[in-house]
């Protein structure tokens, strides 16, 4: 057997090289057609130059350069919108939504496909409303919708047995194959990846089968408790599926091709033979920019690296992928690397941060895979099966009508060929078989529902067992976050005492010692004591942002930011320092004005605290308030201080993360900014600016998303 595996993936491995130098090849070719239909669009009016569009458009899609496709499909569109043809809007919009689905700008897409699916049903377009409805399912698909999905899929199956095209039935099941592949539900997966690799077989339809394989591969390599011979399985798909594309294979069939080698070596314990088909894998999904499976390459380059005990690269590796993830809205994918995280600082014996990630995965589970969801999937399937069944009756229903007139007839002409006794006793033996055939249509349809209750049941059943889990951490986490915050308070609050006692003693001695020596050491104590008493300050300010209520009243932006530059006049500024100030009088907004006022506060701080002390350097600090779209606010500090890397702008928002050694407050004035901001529903970040200079930025809503209960409601 393991002999077998090694041949397999030594194969696998000269196919891949193959097709990589054959790729060439391909890509020229393609590239040629590009070249000679761009040649034939010169001097050719809007009426002629459609079709060379939309070909064009296609051909680009198919040579993954997607922007360029955007461009002329949009334009094929805008010729159609000026004809007047609906046919051609519908093509046009269809080639507009594959390219911006591939560009991973997926609200764009749907907000295309869905137009150009209204557009194709109200003319009858029945070929384009396919194509729509299967872009849109492919959609919420990548969007971790998986309810839509399943339901736009199943419509689109309905409507291709009912045209009664094999080749497309089978394109239906195997994205129906993929839903319940992202949803994990992988033998499920496999049973609709086999009936439509088992259709096209016997149609001997050869399109797409190359990626139909390999998505039967990366199933078997899921399979729960798989073991050699599904890994087997897994590699013989694969190399079946490169050995069909040859040298022909596009990038996406690479991409996938080596990540399924990956998947399969990492799960037998070959760590450096995946690691090569996984970076393999990574580097062509960026040179195609895929960036969904750079993502699913990172995840589990992270996973080899934390086998190989090189926890710090895992972690490098997970950041990335989850900046990737949150920027793209993949929340499958981000459920993964939350997942991994947890089992990372877990190796780690960081519990801080894996109860931390754990938390993250278990609320972004509930809604990607919540109870809604899985009783809306069976529902489907449900609904789709109960067609099935209404087919079946409606085919008996037909068999017993065909039959009738069938006896009809013959009686009729018994009747006058005088051989009405023959009729009816075949009249009678044709009626008992009709009768037994019915008998057994009805035996099956019931079978068929015990089934489905058996099915519904033990889904209810496993709702509520997640529930009771999910409640249960939930709780958990709940009682850990209420003793971490009342150990806070009560710690700050023990400290400041003996604090304040001791500041006191510093304030005597320096009034009665007149040792040099010893004033010095006791300024400095003084000093000392005085930022530990800010840094318990801070604390507490953390704590009652956590605990309070909002205060909800109309706030003024200006008056906020003159009361803090007040301040910090009087605690000295900078004799060379410059603070301007820009605030649109139109940003208003209702919320509550202290945690407004504690990020404006340690945001300029901070700006303050790190100017550029050279003295060719004009030091500046400028204050931006200006309104947004839907009543929003942003508020940026930039200055040209002595910067702070954007590297890693999320460790610069954690407790006690120092930046810098001019940091006085121990790293807690950042994370109190985030704290009070995600109180408000709003968003703060780093960015550098086109000069140069330090930029933080906050957004803050129109109002706060949740008020706390008794809170004031704002008036919209």
């Amino acid at each position: 057997m393991y002999l077998n595996f090694l041949n397999f993936r030594k194969l696998a491995a000269i196919v891949l090289l193959l097709i990589v130098a054959g790729n060439v090849s391909g890509q020229e070719q393609r590239s040629a057609r590009i070249d000679s239909l761009k040649s034939l669009l010169p001097g050719k009016s809007d009426s002629e130059k459609f079709d060379i569009l939309y070909d064009l458009a296609r051909a680009l899609i198919l040579d993954s350069r997607q922007r360029e496709a955007l461009s002329y499909a949009t334009e094929a569109a805008r010729i159609g919108w000026d004809q007047g043809d609906s046919l051609r809007i519908v093509k046009g919009i269809m080639l507009e939504a594959s390219a911006l689905r591939r560009l991973e700008r997926l609200d764009e897409a749907l907000r295309k496909s869905e137009q150009g699916l209204g557009i194709a049903r109200r003319n009858g377009y029945a070929a384009e409303n396919k194509i729509l409805l299967n872009s849109i399912a492919l959609i919420y698909t990548l969007r971790a919708d998986y309810g839509k999905a399943l339901e736009y899929n199943f419509e689109t199956l309905i409507a291709r047995e009912r045209d009664g095209v094999k080749s497309e039935i089978s394109i239906a099941l195997n994205n129906i194959g993929l839903v319940y592949f992202k949803m994990k539900h992988y033998g499920k997966a496999i049973e609709f990846y086999t009936k439509a690799l088992d259709i096209k077989r016997e149609a001997n339809d050869t399109y797409d089968l190359d990626r139909l394989l390999i998505n039967l591969g990366l199933c078997y390599n899921q399979i729960g408790g798989a073991g050699a011979e599904e890994f087997h399985q897994a590699q013989k798909y694969i190399s079946e599926a490169l050995k069909i594309c040859a040298d022909n294979c596009s990038l996406s069939i690479l991409i996938e091709a080596h990540f399924g080698l990956g998947v399969s070596n990492f799960l037998l314990g070959e760590f450096k033979e995946a690691r090569r088909h996984f970076e393999r894998s990574l580097e062509i999904a960026r040179q195609d920019n895929d960036k969904r499976f750079q993502i699913e390459n990172m995840v589990y380059l992270a996973q080899v690296a934390r086998e190989e005990n090189d926890l710090k690269a895992s972690e490098l590796s997970l950041r990335r992928a989850e900046a990737l993830s949150s920027e793209l809205g993949y929340d499958q994918l981000l459920l993964d690397t939350y997942k991994q995280f947890a089992v990372l600082y877990t190796r780690r014996d960081d519990f801080q941060n894996a109860s931390l990630y754990q938390n993250k995965y278990i609320q972004l589970k509930d809604s990607v895979i919540s109870e809604e969801l899985v009783r809306n999937v069976a529902n489907i399937q449900t609904d789709y099966e109960e067609r099935e069944n209404i087919s079946i009756i409606a085919a008996k229903e037909q068999v017993i009508k065909q039959q009738s007139d069938l006896n009809f007839a013959i009686a009729i002409i018994a009747m006058l060929a005088g051989m009405l006794v023959l009729v009816l006793q075949r009249s009678n033996r044709t009626i008992k078989r009709v009768n037994a055939q019915l008998s057994e249509a009805k035996e099956t349809i019931q079978a068929q529902n015990e089934l489905l209750e058996s099915k519904n049941k033990y889904l209810d059943k496993e709702v509520e067992a997640k529930t009771v889990d999910l409640e249960r951490a939930n709780q958990s986490l709940k009682q850990v976050n209420d003793e971490l915050d009342n150990f806070i308070y009560k710690t700050s609050h023990d400290i400041r005492g003996p604090l304040a006692s001791l500041k006191g003693m510093c304030n005597v001695a320096l009034l009665d010692v007149k040792d040099p020596v010893a004033l010095d050491y006791l300024r400095k104590l003084d000093t000392t004591a005085e930022r530990l008493n800010t840094i318990l300050t801070r604390l507490l300010i953390i704590n009652q942002i956590n605990n309070s209520k909002l205060s909800i009243s109309q706030v003024d932006f200006e008056s906020i930011v003159n009361d803090v530059l007040m301040l910090e006049k009087k605690k000295g500024l900078p004799q060379k320092l410059v603070i301007r100030k820009q605030i649109d009088e139109r940003a208003m907004i209702r919320s509550d004005r202290e945690l407004i006022r504690i990020v404006l506060e340690n945001l300029i701080d901070n700006a303050i605290k790190f100017y550029n002390e050279a003295a060719t350097v004009e030091s500046f600090v400028e204050i931006y308030i200006l309104p947004m779209d839907k009543g929003y606010v942003k508020m940026r500090v930039v200055d040209n201080g002595i910067g702070i890397s954007e590297e890693n702008p999320g460790k610069l928002f954690r407790m006690f993360f120092r930046a810098s050694e001019r940091s006085e407050t121990g790293g807690i004035g950042l994370y109190i900014v985030k704290t009070a901001t995600a109180k408000l529903g709003g968003r703060v970040g780093l960015q550098t600016t086109p000069e140069g200079y330090t930029e933080f930025y906050v957004i803050f809503p129109a109002y706060p998303p949740n008020l706390d209960e008794g809170a004031e409601k704002p008036s919209i």
